[in-house]
């Protein structure tokens, strides 16, 4: 996974949409992207034909809009950021839909580093998750701010 800050959130958001309508109805219009991203088509016209000349899609005028092989590298890339976000923000019992808007907004910022850290982080919660155990304890926790009693004597955590 490249970094590609080199983008601004919209063009980031535009070969988001792109690639899940490459994928999910095979072929990508102008006026889906401006229906998915609540904008007007001059302006998806304009940002395709900044991402065409970025080589991350290819458009011929009136033509089809395709994904380039680097397009869709970095579209993957940002949307398995956003899938790790979404699944961290999930373990912190945020509901589905601030988790899916947030998950969008943190996207954009957080670096690869940083999420790749993020997605270690949930799976390694998710393998102690099982017995129901770290759920009940972190739901105390976000409640009572502090520790259930059952577990206050089990760890020792110090700097």
């Amino acid at each position: 996974m490249g970094d590609f800050h080199k983008l601004s959130k919209n063009m980031e958001d535009y070969l988001e949409v792109m690639y899940h309508l490459e994928t999910d109805r095979g072929v990508i219009k102008v006026t889906d992207i401006a229906e998915e991203l609540n904008v007007k088509p001059p302006s998806v016209v304009e940002a395709i034909n900044r991402i065409s000349k970025m080589n991350l899609a290819s458009h011929e005028k009136y033509g089809e809009i395709k994904l380039t092989e680097k397009g869709i590298k970095i579209a993957e890339d940002i949307i398995y950021k956003h899938v790790t976000l979404k699944n961290f923000l999930n373990v912190l019992d945020v509901d589905n839909e601030t988790a899916e808007k947030e998950a969008c907004a943190m996207e954009h910022v957080l670096s690869n580093s940083t999420v790749n850290k993020l997605e270690k982080f949930t799976k390694f919660v998710g393998m102690h998750r099982d017995d129901g155990h770290f759920t009940k304890s972190f739901n105390y926790y976000q409640k009572h701010n502090k520790l259930p009693d059952k577990i206050k004597c089990k760890h020792s955590y110090s700097n």
